[in-house]
């Protein structure tokens, strides 16, 4: 696994495909580096991260975008901010015990996407 990140761009020319493969091995190291999150709320972040650099590299902006979690559960945010730069940084607030093969459900309870 590259230890570095990267974001490539392909196009199908002969279809209407077009996409972007995203690694981000290097910020999602430096997100989690300070916290001693449980494996779950560590697998939320990195979606989380994938989420947003793909939408930072896709749309047509100068900027930030936060894609952020809210709930009720024991994981109450996870968010990360990410800039037209490919900048981000992010984290996640935990209160009380995670089971360690938590689902999303359990762990954000009640909750919403807020994409600002």
């Amino acid at each position: 696994m590259p230890q570095h990140d990267q974001l490539h761009r392909y196009l199908f020319e002969n279809f209407a495909v077009r996409g972007e493969l995203v690694t981000v091995s290097e910020t999602l190291q430096q997100i989690l580096e300070n916290h001693d999150y449980p494996q779950p709320v560590k697998n939320v972040l990195a979606e989380l991260l994938v989420a947003t650099s793909l939408l930072t590299a896709t749309l047509k902006f100068d900027g930030d975008i936060t894609v952020q979690l809210q709930g009720d559960g024991p994981m109450n945010l996870a968010v990360i901010n990410g800039n037209n730069n490919q900048q981000m940084r992010g984290v996640a607030r935990v209160q009380g015990e995670i089971p360690e093969n938590a689902d999303l459900k359990t762990l954000v309870g009640n909750g919403y996407v807020v994409i600002t």
